[in-house]
């Protein structure tokens, strides 16, 4: 049962992170007005940097490899997406909650592959 809910959430972490990815390249899905600070990610280009990493990120979701730093990455764009429509536009605040239990689907199922990363201090040999 767990494996089935696990590769849904892959799956769809993968398909979100592809699409909308791609589509701060190249605009297919319409896109609201940009709020200043998104003119701004978009004029320096930086905002090509965060969707490359979207896009990666995805890629690894769908193909099942590097499913660990997959979710690393997309626990830094989750947690970036979160703030940004906590603190400066709240349009589609509901985004980050719909990608989050997602995420904590693949940490429960990836665990054994995070744990290190959470440690305070490194393991004897």
């Amino acid at each position: 049962m767990l494996s089935k809910i696990t590769l849904a959430a892959r799956i769809f972490l993968g398909l979100c992170f592809l699409i909308f990815g791609i589509n701060g390249f190249w605009t297919f899905i319409p896109v609201p007005e940009f709020h200043p600070f998104m003119t701004i990610m978009v004029s320096t280009g930086y905002i090509y940097v965060v969707k490359a990493v979207e896009v990666a990120a995805g890629l690894m979701f769908l193909s099942n490899r590097m499913v660990a730093m997959a979710a690393v990455l997309s626990t830094a764009i989750v947690v970036n997406i979160a703030t940004y429509h906590a603190m400066v536009d709240q349009r589609n605040w509901f985004m980050p909650l719909i990608l989050a239990v997602p995420l904590g689907i693949v940490f429960v199922d990836r665990w054994p592959e995070l744990r290190p990363l959470f440690l305070t201090k490194r393991p004897p040999k």
